[in-house]
């Protein structure tokens, strides 16, 4: 009876072992690989301003973690509007990091960049086949790295965090939670008003600097706690001229054959806001000494009344990257005088880092245009007691002048 007992327990120990294996292998068999999804088109735009023709589109493919999975797909943007396309992107993971790199369309000088720029953008394209890239989607882009890998945030949530953050830094409203990678520059008047300070009269090289220095800064906070960067903003705003800006957008989007939807009151609005809501305090002014080289500043503030007969300067201290016109003419003009040229002033001597025109006959008077940045200019002039003159100041490539003068003459 023991040995039938014993034989017993060790049959049901086999069975009972055999069916656990069993089922164990059943379990791994049952769950299937995933399956990955098909985009048959992928497609979006890159917009600085738009980027031009040819300009790169590089799109990789990222895990939960935003680690690169090693697929990697690159395209080239198909026209001037900065729209780019791929076919049959397959998706295991729904993120995906897009990186543009080329020339683009100056919006603020109306004009092609003078070097290419590189943007990022980081998108969940899960349930999108459409994706843009542009100035938001670059600088909120380090900031949702840090906040889902360091600190365990869900891409939805580290998204809408950083964009918020980002938007604060340029007093714009938080509560539209449309997703940066769909604004576009055509539609959306805080994405050009962003686009445009972080433009300014800068060059491209120097805009890149920027960004990078922003992004660096916000990336473990989300607040740009540098003042240096903080006051570039507030000096690119400055400088901005909308009417310009409008100007050159509405012409390029009518050459595209694309909708233009953006008001000047729009983007007037976004600039107040700005304006409203910063802290940042501005460090780059053209500046007008009382005295020049040569003798008392017509071109000081405080100088409104002065003699004939007598030497005076033509004297501005301009800032490196910062650009200044300055037109004199004549406070009143009979078609006499008008017609002989005279508004009541002479040149006298060499000038010091200004191109001064002939007279114009248009405007009344001579056109003087700073030469180099970083530099005074300078110019030795002496008054006739013809006219009182007029000055008026374009500072930094301003279409309407930034302040306008005139100055008496004393016989």
């Amino acid at each position: 009876m023991k040995t039938f007992r014993f034989i017993g327990m060790t049959l049901l120990m086999a069975t009972f072992i055999a069916n656990f294996i069993a089922c164990s292998k059943e379990k791994v068999i049952e769950e299937p690989p995933q399956k990955p999804v098909i985009k048959t088109a992928f497609n979006g735009y890159v917009q600085k301003g738009p980027y031009i023709n040819g300009s790169s589109v590089t799109i990789t493919l990222l895990d939960d973690q935003l680690g690169q999975t090693g697929t990697v797909y690159s395209t080239r943007i198909a026209d001037n509007s900065g729209s780019f396309e791929e076919r049959n992107i397959e998706l295991i993971s729904p993120f995906a990091e897009l990186k543009a790199d080329g020339y683009y369309f100056n919006e603020v000088e109306g004009d092609v960049s003078n070097a290419p720029l590189s943007l990022y953008a980081l998108a969940d394209i899960s349930d999108t086949s459409s994706v843009n890239i542009n100035i938001l989607t670059h600088l909120e882009y380090p900031r949702v790295k840090y906040l889902v890998k360091k600190e365990g945030m869900s891409f939805t949530n580290a998204k809408k965090q950083a964009r918020k953050e980002v938007l604060n830094i340029f007093g714009g409203n938080p509560e539209n939670d449309m997703p940066s990678e769909q604004l576009s520059l055509n539609s959306d008047a805080i994405l050009l008003t962003i686009s445009s300070i972080i433009q300014g009269r800068l060059s491209t090289g120097k805009v890149s600097e920027l960004l990078a220095g922003i992004s660096s800064d916000i990336q473990t906070d989300g607040k740009l706690d540098n003042q240096a960067l903080g006051s570039q903003l507030a000096d690119n705003v400055a400088y901005l001229d909308i009417d310009e800006i409008q100007s050159n957008l509405i012409k390029k989007y009518s050459e595209l054959g694309v909708e233009y939807s953006i008001t000047t009151e729009d983007l007037n609005k976004c600039i107040q806001d700005f304006n409203a809501n910063t802290d940042y305090q501005r460090t780059l002014f053209v500046t007008y000494p009382q005295m020049g080289q040569y003798g008392i500043n017509l071109l000081a503030d405080e100088v409104t009344t002065v003699s004939d007969r007598s030497d005076y300067s033509l004297c501005a201290d301009v800032p490196a990257g910062i650009k200044l016109k300055v037109i004199i003419k004549g406070g009143s003009r009979t078609e006499k005088k008008f017609r002989l040229g005279v508004w009541g002033g002479f040149y006298v001597g060499t000038q010091d880092n200004w191109m001064v025109s002939s007279f114009n006959e248009e405007i009344g008077g001579n056109i003087l245009t700073s030469i180099e940045s970083g530099r005074s200019c300078d110019l030795k002039i002496m008054l006739s007691g013809e006219y009182d003159i007029i000055l008026e100041y374009y500072e930094n490539g301003a279409t309407e002048p930034t302040k306008v003068k005139q100055v008496k003459i004393k016989d």
